[in-house]
Formats: C-alpha cells, sequence, structure tokens
C-alpha cells in the first residue's frame, strides 16, 4: 500500500503552505521551511548541492536526482512513524515492526516452547520503551534490523527474523542473523523460506558480506536450518551457544 501521494518542492519560505492534503512530502533546501514543517508536523525531506549544506533535519537527500519513487514512500512513512515494507516470500509478508504491533509480540512471545532457546521480552512497558527506541535508532541508522514476519493468507504474525549489528560481529559489513518462528508453523519449512530471504536481502540490498548466527547447541532444529542455509558451525560464543559464520558477498 502507498501511503505518500505527492512530493512538493518548496524552496522558499513564502511559499510553504499547511493545508496540504495527507500523504504530502515537503521536498526543501531551506532551514526556514524544515523548521516551519517540523513545527506544524508537515513531512518533509532536505536535499542538499553545492550552495546548501549542513541543514539540520531528520532525512538529508545528498543527490535528489538519484532518489526513487520508493525512496520518497520510505522517508514519508518514517516521517509519520508508519513501519517499511521489506520483502515478501511466497508465504509472508516481512516488515518492520510499529508500536500497533507490540500486543501481537507478546502473543507470539506466549506461544509454548518458543522462548526455550531465546532470550523472552521485557515487562510490557519496558518492552514498549525498548521497541520505540528501537524504531526511533536502530531502523533509522541501519536500515535493517529484527523484522515481523506476516502469514500472507490470515495476516497474522507468525514469527521475527532479520539482522542486526551486535557484539557477535567481528568484520565490517557484517551482521548476526536472528529468527523464530511461531510453533504452530513449525516443520514447514517456514523459517528456511524466509531465512533465505533475508540472506539475499543482506546481501543484495545492504551490501553486507558475511553473516554470523548462534544458537544453544541443544537446539537440534536451529542448528539444522543453519546448515541447511549455508552456515558453517566455527565454534563456540563464550556463553557456550554455538557460533556459525557464512560468507555472502
Amino acid at each position: 500500500m502507498k501511503y505518500l501521494h505527492d512530493v512538493v518542492k518548496v524552496t522558499d519560505i513564502e511559499y510553504l503552505q499547511f493545508d496540504y492534503p495527507e500523504g504530502t512530502l515537503v521536498l526543501t533546501d531551506n532551514q526556514a521551511v524544515i523548521d516551519a514543517c517540523n513545527e506544524k508536523k508537515q513531512p518533509v525531506v532536505a536535499f542538499e548541492h553545492d550552495g546548501v549544506t549542513m541543514l539540520k533535519c531528520d532525512h538529508i537527500l545528498i543527490d535528489a536526482d538519484e532518489v526513487d519513487d520508493q525512496d520518497y514512500e520510505d522517508i514519508y512513512r518514517r516521517c509519520v512513524g508508519l513501519p517499511l515494507f521489506i520483502s515478501e516470500t511466497d508465504r509472508t509478508i516481512i516488515r518492520e515492526f510499529s508500536m500497533d504491533d507490540l500486543d501481537s509480540l507478546f502473543e507470539l512471545y506466549d506461544n509454548p516452547g518458543i522462548v526455550e532457546y531465546m532470550e523472552p521480552l521485557f515487562e510490557y512497558e519496558e518492552e514498549r520503551q525498548y521497541e520505540e527506541n528501537y524504531i526511533q535508532y536502530i531502523y533509522k541508522l541501519y536500515g535493517f534490523g529484527m523484522w515481523l514476519i506476516f502469514d500472507k493468507a490470515t495476516g497474522k504474525l507468525v514469527g521475527r527474523a532479520g539482522i542486526e549489528v551486535r557484539e557477535s560481529c567481528d568484520r565490517e559489513n557484517q551482521a548476526e542473523l536472528g529468527f523464530c518462528i511461531s510453533p504452530d508453523r513449525w516443520k514447514q519449512g517456514l523459517a528456511f523460506e524466509v531465512c533465505s530471504e533475508i540472506i539475499r536481502l543482506a546481501r543484495d540490498s545492504f551490501s553486507l558480506t558475511s553473516l554470523v548466527a548462534r544458537c544453544d547447541p541443544d537446539n537440534v532444529a536451529s542448528r539444522g536450518l543453519l546448515k541447511k542455509l549455508g552456515f558453517s558451525h566455527i565454534g563456540f560464543e563464550l556463553d557456550g551457544d554455538c557460533r556459525y559464520f557464512m560468507e555472502i558477498g
């Protein structure tokens, strides 16, 4: 679904309006326009060029001519707090977490057995604050992170997977793969389907060159999945988890 309907270029404050219809993104190289948009909560993106630099804006384009419609759509979504669509597989939709998903996330983690080999969520209010910070800083900083997995047919949240730069990463352009799938969807090949697409994204969309992963030595299913995905078991983490590695680029 597209939420952005129009990009309006405004380079002088006197031409700025505040009755733009919903779905409008202001494009500007003027700090006064940026400040006015921020004050009125009008979505705005700045562009810099030879004559204008050092603008203060949450979203800044260095070469506006190279930005396509999907880039503007993503910027607009960031401005208004909507999650970004990441990708899809035959059976799933992969997208960012939004705060509206918090209750569904707790329902996912309440499934018996899902946190047997992984960390549980925080208490509700602490998790809420953590997720707000995650959206604000991790998604915006890296462009990737842990995403939500939805069943295409039902729209139900069925898992969580993604890539993160964590302490386990010891190379440049490396991230850690993480995943969990609702127990009622185990043994259906869903984790392999989703993780295969995430590995492709890590290489083709985010220019990563290697991935690491970790899992409990007793987690036979995850160890088998990582091997099937192409990871090699190269040792153990300090906490005893198995450490896996894969070159992807």
